[in-house]
C-alpha cells in the first residue's frame, strides 16, 4: 500500500471514537485503595468483574485510589483487560496514584517528584507498578476524565485492540527500580487515540546508546500500528525519558497537539511507516540527545501547518567526547530539528521551522539529510519558512528542500529573553502568542476558508481553531505555522490560491525516497 493511499485511508477509518456500546454491566469504585479481586468496590475487583462479565462493561469511579499498598497480579503488573468485548473506564476527574519511593545507600530519600536512576544497593520502600497489559483483539478500551499519578508504565496494548484516552492526565511517570517503560506500547494493528490528554513528567532512565542515531526511549511507542493523538500536550522538559514519540510502521496522527523536550521518530519496518504532524507545536529541548523529528529507513514525516522551533544555545562544546551532546563528534550537532537518513523522508507544508541561537562554528547542519553515508530528502512546499543558520545559507536551503521559493528572511516570533527554560531567547510561544505581524509568517495562506482548508487527517474534517484556540484564519488567511496572529495587522500581499491541503494532496504530494538498504541493516549500527 501506497502512502497516499495509507493516508487517505486513515480519513476513513481511524477517527476517533465517538459512541461507545450500551454496557453490560457497570461496576463502581468506592474503596480508596487498589485491593485484589475479592475485596468488593475496589479498583483490582471492578476489572476482574468486568473480565468474567460478558458485554461492554462501564467501570466508574466514585473516589481517589491508591496503588501504594497494592496486591499486583504481577511483580509489577497491576491488572490485566481480557474481555474482547471492551470496557469503559469513567474516571469522573478522580485520580489513580501511586507514590514510589526508595532510600539510596547514602541515605537519600527519592520520590516522584525528585527522581533520579535507582541503583544497586538502593532500599526499595514503595513501589511502582504499570497499569494494564490489554489482551488481543478487544474491540475497545476506553479511558475519560482519569489522571495516572505516580505509576512506571499505564498501558501495553496486545495486537489488533483499540484503546481510546480522551480528556485525561498522565503524570510523574517512572520506573523507579522497576521495568522501564513508556507510557504505552501500542503493536501490530493496534488503535491508540488520545484526546485532550496532559502527558508530563516521565522518568525511566534508560541510559542512552552513545552515537546511536535513532530515538531508543520513547514516552509513547508503536509497532505497525496507528496513533491518533488531537488536542494533547506530551511536555517532557522536565523528563529522564530520551524520545518523545517512535512509530515504527503503521501510521501516527498528531494534530493540534503540543509537544515539548523529546523528539518524534517514524521508520519503516514490514509496513509502510507515515508520521502526519498537523497544526501542532514541536519545541524540542536543547538538552535531550533527541531533539528533532526524524524520518529514517523509509520512514515519512509529512510536517503540514505546524511550528517547530530549538534553540542550540545548550550544546556543549566541541570534541567533548566524555559528553553524549559533545560536537562535532556526536549527531547532536547535525540533523536537529530534522533529521532524515537511510531513505527517509521529511515533507515541510505551510509550516515554520525556528532554529535559534546557532551562531557558533561547531553546530553542523540542523537540517539533514544524511548520516553515515545514507541518504535521506527533505523537501518543503513554497508557502514553509525554515530560519537560515551560519552553515546553511538561504541559497543552500532553498536547494535542500527543493524548493527556490522557501520562505528564509525575516525573524518570524517576538523575541522573549525572559525565560529562563530557554536562555538565552527563544522565540516566544506562549498560549496566545502570535507571529510578528509584519514577520514572513502572517497572511501568507490564501483563500484559507476554501480550496485551502486545512484537513484534520484523523477524521477528514476542517481544522477551525490554531494549537492554542484562536481561529484559524483571519479574513479567509492563514498564517505560516501552527499559531493564528491574534491582533489586527495589515494585510499582505499573498499568492494566488494554490491546492495544497486536500486529502489527495497533503499527502499524495509526499515525496518518496525508496533506497531500502534493508529493512534492519541499519538500525543497530
Amino acid at each position: 500500500m501506497s502512502k497516499a493511499s495509507l493516508a487517505v485511508r486513515v480519513l476513513l477509518v481511524c477517527g476517533f471514537s465517538t459512541v461507545t456500546p450500551v454496557s453490560a454491566a457497570i461496576f463502581n469504585v468506592t474503596n480508596s485503595f487498589w485491593g485484589d479481586t475479592t475485596s468488593t468496590g475496589s479498583f483490582a475487583w471492578a476489572i476482574h468483574q468486568a473480565n468474567i462479565t460478558p458485554g461492554h462493561d462501564t467501570i466508574e469511579l466514585l473516589t481517589n485510589v491508591s496503588t501504594d499498598i497494592a496486591s499486583p497480579i504481577t511483580p509489577f503488573r497491576l491488572a490485566d483487560i481480557t474481555d474482547p468485548a471492551g470496557l469503559r473506564i469513567q474516571g469522573n476527574g478522580h485520580s489513580l496514584v501511586g507514590n514510589p519511593s526508595y532510600i539510596t545507600t547514602s541515605g537519600d530519600v527519592i520520590t516522584k517528584k525528585n527522581p533520579q536512576k535507582y541503583r544497586s544497593g538502593d532500599l526499595q520502600t514503595v513501589p511502582s507498578y504499570s497499569f494494564a497489559l490489554l489482551s488481543e483483539n478487544i474491540s475497545e478500551v476506553v479511558v475519560d476524565g482519569l489522571t495516572v499519578d505516580g505509576l512506571n508504565s499505564f498501558m501495553n496494548i496486545g495486537r489488533g485492540t483499540t484503546v481510546s484516552v480522551l480528556n485525561s492526565v498522565i503524570k510523574y511517570m517512572g520506573d523507579f527500580g522497576q521495568r522501564p517503560a513508556p507510557i504505552f506500547e501500542a503493536f501490530e494493528s493496534t488503535t491508540l487515540n488520545l484526546k485532550n490528554v496532559l502527558m508530563s513528567h516521565i522518568n525511566t532512565f534508560q541510559s542512552p546508546i552513545r552515537g546511536s542515531e535513532y530515538i531508543w526511549f520513547p514516552a509513547i511507542t508503536g509497532q505497525e500500528a496507528t496513533l491518533n493523538m488531537e488536542g494533547s500536550t506530551l511536555d517532557l522538559v522536565s523528563s529522564s525519558i530520551d524520545g518523545g514519540i517512535t512509530w515504527n510502521g503503521g501510521l501516527a496522527n498528531i494534530v493540534s497537539s503540543v509537544i515539548y523536550g523529546k523528539g518524534l521518530s517514524i521508520t519503516d519496518y514490514n509496513v509502510e511507516g507515515v508520521l502526519n504532524m498537523v497544526n501542532s507545536v514541536f519545541r524540542p529541548y536543547y538538552t535531550s540527545a533527541t531533539a528533532r523529528i526524524q524520518a529514517f529507513n523509509g520512514g515519512v514525516a509529512n510536517v503540514i501547518a505546524s511550528t517547530i522551533q530549538f534553540d542550540a544555545s545548550g550544546l556543549d562544546v566541541p570534541g567533548d567526547n566524555s559528553s553524549l551532546l559533545g560536537c562535532p563528534l556526536n549527531y547532536k550537532c547535525a540533523g536537529a530539528p530534522l533529521q532524515a537518513f537511510n531513505g527517509g523522508t521529511i515533507n515541510l507544508a505551510s509550516s515554520a521551522v525556528s532554529v535559534i541561537n546557532t551562531d557558533f562554528s561547531f553546530f553542523r547542519y540542523p537540517y539533514s539529510n544524511t548520516y553515515a553515508t545514507t541518504i535521506g530528502a527533505l523537501a518543503a512546499d513554497a508557502f514553509s519558512f525554515v530560519q537560515p543558520v551560519t552553515l546553511q545559507d538561504s541559497a543552500i536551503l532553498e536547494s535542500l528542500f527543493s524548493q527556490p521559493n522557501l520562505l528564509t528572511s525575516g525573524v518570524p516570533y517576538a523575541l522573549d529573553p525572559s525565560d529562563p527554560s530557554y536562555p538565552p531567547t527563544y522565540y516566544q510561544m506562549p498560549d496566545g502568542a502570535y507571529p510578528l505581524v509584519l514577520g514572513p509568517l502572517v497572511n501568507k495562506i490564501p483563500d484559507a476558508d476554501g480550496t485551502n482548508q486545512l484537513i484534520n487527517p484523523i477524521n477528514g474534517s476542517v481544522i477551525t481553531s490554531d494549537v492554542f484556540g484562536n481561529p484559524r484564519t483571519s479574513n479567509g488567511l492563514r498564517d505560516v505555522g501552527a499559531v493564528q496572529h491574534s491582533v489586527p495587522g495589515p494585510q499582505q500581499s499573498v499568492p494566488g490560491p494554490f491546492p495544497l491541503l486536500g486529502v489527495g494532496a497533503a499527502f499524495g504530494w509526499s515525496r518518496r525516497l525508496r533506497r531500502r538498504l534493508g529493512k534492519h541493516s541499519q538500525l543497530h549500527q
